[in-house]
């Protein structure tokens, strides 16, 4: 019985070498990636763009106020963790939206690659917080899981370049 003990303790000490290798060699790798503002909004370059910026600020008042009624609703009907949830997701939506340099003026400070990159983090948590609620299970859940697929369509289907300024817009093309 000692022998299996002694093998399990040096079994543990090996992968607790290697797991300090990985994380040692995990900055050098995270830099080699280069992720930046434009890495999502870019990464949907193949589909069709059918959504210009002037079409996605509209979106993005139905979104907000999609995200308003449904906390409104849910919060009538005192399903406080629900309500939560949706005014949170308002509240993203039109905070971002109001910060937003959609013509590429450079007059607001959230440029619109970087809105969209944003879009991505308001899809996440759309999709995640009826887990973090705890009603993942529940009928309810539908109104975010399916926003969030949503958000993930306008995403890819927006012309992210035809927001950016000029100079920028050459480069990304």
């Amino acid at each position: 019985m000692p022998k299996k003990n002694s093998k399990t303790f040096e079994g543990t000490a090996d992968a607790l070498d290697e797991m300090s290798d990985v994380i040692r060699e995990m900055p050098s790798k995270v830099k080699q990636i280069h992720v930046s503002e434009t890495t999502i909004p870019d990464a949907f370059r193949g589909a069709p763009k059918v959504i210009s910026p002037r079409l996605h600020r509209w979106l993005d008042v139905a979104v907000t106020s999609y995200f308003t009624g449904l906390g409104i609703w849910f919060a009538v009907r005192g399903e406080a963790g629900r309500s939560s949830a949706a005014f949170i997701n308002a509240a993203m939506v039109g905070t971002v939206s109001a910060f937003t340099d959609y013509e590429g003026t450079g007059e607001k400070p959230i440029d619109f690659k970087m809105h969209g990159t944003l879009d991505a983090l308001q899809a996440a948590t759309a999709a995640t917080v009826p887990v973090l609620h705890g009603f993942a299970d529940e009928p309810g859940s539908a109104f975010f899981y399916a926003q969030a697929a949503n958000e993930v369509a306008v995403i890819a289907f927006t012309d992210w370049d035809a927001g950016m300024p000029a100079e920028e817009r050459s480069q990304a093309a």
